[in-house]
Formats: structure tokens, C-alpha cells, sequence
């Protein structure tokens, strides 16, 4: 007895194969821009938290900025958030900046994007742990970063800190930490 695949045996299977690829793709494509746009949430929540923790246990200002440049004095050196991030630490007296950490992001069409509502130029944690946000914005209190990506503000999430440097993130897509809705630009 000849053993082997028919011809219509391996047919059906290219087509149960086929249909299960076809399905199965489109999840597969919402999976990774999740976990992108969350590990991206993950990252700046975790860097926010470090440079607080860094200014408490240096008994000295750290500062939360945009971009990814080396500090040529004792302020950020400007930047977009879009392009990554980077914690400085200044000592009294100092003339330049020591930078502590530093996350750029990846230049991918699809990437994932961080806007600062507010506009803040930064972020400057004291030694106590109490938060300054400099803003281009009126509004000095709180600060929401809005993590965006080609799926627009119904998957946007976002990252808020207040003055008191304390540190939450939406749990809600679409929504900012407060219920609010977001807007991606």
C-alpha cells in the first residue's frame, strides 16, 4: 500500500493553513503595536520614577528632558520628545550636567509618538522630591504625556505626573489617567 498525501489531502491543508494565516495576522499586527506603544509607557514611567528617586538620593536637582543630547551645561539641552528623553542630575555650583540616563526612540514610520500637553521643556525634580514642570503653557501643575500611534486617539494612552511627583498611567486606552479624553496631533 502506497503511503503519502493525496493531492486533495494537502490541498484542504494549504487551505485550513490559509485561512487560519489570514486571521490570525490582523491580531497579530494590534498585538505588537500594543506592546510597543506599552513598553514605550513602561520606559518613561520607569525613567520618571528614576530620576525622582536619583534627586532624593543626591540631595540635589535632576531634570526629565526632551531629546537625547549631551548636556553642555546645567539645563536641558532641548529636544523633542518624539526622539527619546534623558535624565540629568546638576551638583551646586556645577557648570555642566551630568547625564544619568538617556531612552531614545525608535525613527520608524510606525513608531509610536509622545506629545507633553502642557508643553513642557522639562522636568526638574528637587532634592526633596518635589516636581517644578517647565512649561510653554500657563498651567505649571501637572503634566500628561500622550503616547500615539497610526491608530490615533481611540489606542492613545497616556503618562501623567503632578506636583507632588506623583507618577500614574492610563490603564484605558483612549483615556488619560483622570477619565479625560485623549487627542493625538
Amino acid at each position: 500500500m502506497p503511503s503519502g498525501f493525496t493531492a486533495v489531502e494537502l490541498m484542504v491543508t494549504l487551505a485550513v493553513a490559509a485561512i487560519l494565516i489570514a486571521t490570525a495576522l490582523p491580531n497579530l499586527r494590534t498585538y505588537v503595536q500594543n506592546a510597543r506603544r506599552d513598553s514605550l509607557i513602561d520606559g518613561l514611567v520607569a525613567s520618571l520614577n528614576y530620576a525622582r528617586t536619583k534627586a532624593l538620593d543626591l540631595d540635589q536637582a535632576t531634570y526629565f528632558c526632551p531629546g537625547i543630547s549631551t548636556p553642555t551645561s546645567t539645563t536641558c539641552p532641548g529636544g523633542s520628545w518624539s526622539n527619546g528623553w534623558e535624565l540629568i542630575a546638576t551638583s551646586i555650583g556645577g557648570t555642566v550636567a551630568t547625564q544619568l540616563a538617556t531612552h531614545s526612540m525608535s525613527g520608524a514610520s510606525d513608531a509610536p509618538s509622545v506629545t507633553a500637553t502642557n508643553g513642557s521643556t522639562s522636568i526638574e525634580f528637587s532634592g526633596n522630591g518635589v516636581v517644578t514642570i517647565l512649561s510653554s503653557s500657563a498651567s505649571n501643575s501637572d503634566e500628561i504625556f500622550v503616547i500615539c500611534d497610526a491608530r490615533g486617539a481611540s489606542s492613545a494612552r497616556a503618562v501623567e505626573i503632578n506636583a507632588a511627583g506623583y507618577i500614574q498611567s492610563s490603564s484605558t486606552n483612549g483615556q488619560a489617567p483622570d477619565g479625560t479624553a485623549l487627542s493625538c496631533s
